[in-house]
């Protein structure tokens, strides 16, 4: 992973800003998207400030353009309209989704996201579970398992990225079509942290 830049797109949003933060500080190389460049080089200083080691920022375009590794970070309702604008830069990267489906949708996003991208990417669906809020807290590990579904070379570079965040377990569980099983779980997990009044409930699994 040393020498790929990871690019999140959406990447000023807080789950965006989480994982630059946790990945930044993993001595990988990250690239920070918006639709704002402004806005984009604001938090990626923000960042780089905070930790010591240089985060940049430019528009979705630039970065999906430059990046090895592209993290979607971003809502569903605006996913086609972004997917579009960056299309042309995807064929044969890897794409990680964190992107929620709509609870009662029939598609994962995950699996409407394949079939808006070219057939030469490499999708993997992961992170949709992990707090933010944890994330952005240095002084603790962020307690939680990642599941991931995808291909095979977009889940193993997913993985890896998961096991960067100290804390953090990730677990191979299968094609993308799976996908819509974690999706529906984090309305489950967003529930519960308005219900008990908390920041950071996740999940583990045991047995592993």
């Amino acid at each position: 992973m040393s020498c790929r830049i990871v690019g999140l797109i959406g990447g000023t949003g807080n789950l965006g800003r989480g994982l630059a933060l946790r990945w930044a500080k993993a001595s990988l190389n990250i690239l920070i998207g918006s639709r704002y460049r402004e806005k984009a080089s604001t938090i990626a200083k923000e960042i780089t400030d905070k930790i010591g080691r240089e985060v940049k920022g430019s528009t979705n375009e630039e970065v999906a353009k430059v990046s090895d590794v592209i993290v979607l970070t971003i809502p569903f309702e605006g996913m086609k309209n972004i997917i579009e604008s960056i299309s042309q830069h995807l064929n044969g990267k890897i794409v990680i989704s964190t992107i929620v489906s709509p609870i009662f949708s029939q598609k994962s996003a995950g699996e409407i996201l394949r079939g808006l991208i070219p057939r030469t990417t490499y999708l993997a669906s992961a992170f949709h579970n992990i707090s933010y809020k944890a994330l952005l807290d240095l002084e603790k590990e962020v307690e939680c398992d990642v599941p991931v579904c995808g291909d095979g070379e977009a889940k193993k570079i997913a993985l890896e990225l998961a096991e960067k965040i100290p804390g953090v377990r990730a677990f191979d569980c299968g094609p993308i079509e799976y996908s819509k099983i974690i999706e529906n779980f984090t309305h489950l997990l967003i529930y519960m942290n308005k219900k008990y009044k908390r920041k950071s409930i996740s999940f583990k699994f045991t047995g592993i």
